[in-house]
């Protein structure tokens, strides 16, 4: 089924206005904000937006700092944005909130997901890691975030990991690590071939996360 979104603007943490397109759900339905990697933007996900949209959730996708039709840099309040992307579905009358991400998206995701009491769910597809994100930015903030300790609290958040095996940005093996100190409820699935940006559009694994996310949102 076809969705329209709706293009808003969400004020980040430090006021930088973030664009973002919102598919509205019912009040108290679940609630997910979509994160991109580095260099992409908010339409590249619209088609994992509508696959939210059909099981009846809230999808909000938005533009990080310095990408898109957002200004600023990518800076250290990326994190700020993914906090006041999660505030503004909650105003809006979401219920349960999760968060989807790939590659810098992933990094992003899981750094967030504890530092809101909204969210119950996460899934981090080839999550970038902070040492490859500060080389990226040249600049040293992704290493205040290390992955680990957002990882493994026992805090009742279920963690989904997926990543393609052949990925050549980030070895599967450390999201196999950070999988293997993860607290449950919590899933790890490595695909066969692929590469660093195959799976975030695979059909297969848009439909395994759409249903992680609609068992760990009730």
């Amino acid at each position: 089924m076809a969705h329209q979104p709706t293009q808003i603007t969400v004020p980040s943490r430090d006021g930088l206005a973030l664009a973002a397109l919102l598919l509205q759900g019912a009040p108290g339905a679940q609630g997910v904000v979509m994160l991109h990697g580095a260099g992409s933007r908010k339409e590249n996900h619209l088609d994992f937006a509508e696959r939210l949209a059909d099981a009846g959730m809230w999808a909000l996708v938005p533009d990080l700092r310095g990408h898109g039709d957002t200004g600023g840099q990518m800076d250290a309040g990326m994190p700020g944005d993914v906090l006041a992307c999660l505030d503004d579905l909650r105003t809006r009358g979401a219920g349960p909130l999760g968060l989807r991400g790939s590659s810098m998206g992933g990094f992003l995701s899981l750094v967030a997901a504890p530092q809101h009491p909204g969210v119950r769910a996460v899934v981090a597809i080839c999550p970038a890691r902070p040492e490859s994100l500060a080389r990226l930015f040249d600049d040293p903030w992704p290493l205040a975030h290390p992955l680990a300790p957002a990882t493994c609290r026992d805090d009742g958040i279920a963690r989904g990991f997926w990543h393609a095996r052949d990925d050549e940005v980030v070895p599967w093996q450390d999201t196999f690590a950070l999988h293997s100190r993860a607290h449950q409820p919590k899933h790890l699935r490595v695909r066969m071939g692929g590469h660093h940006r195959s799976l975030q559009h695979d059909p297969v694994v848009q439909g395994e996360t759409v249903a992680f996310l609609m068992e760990h949102l009730k």
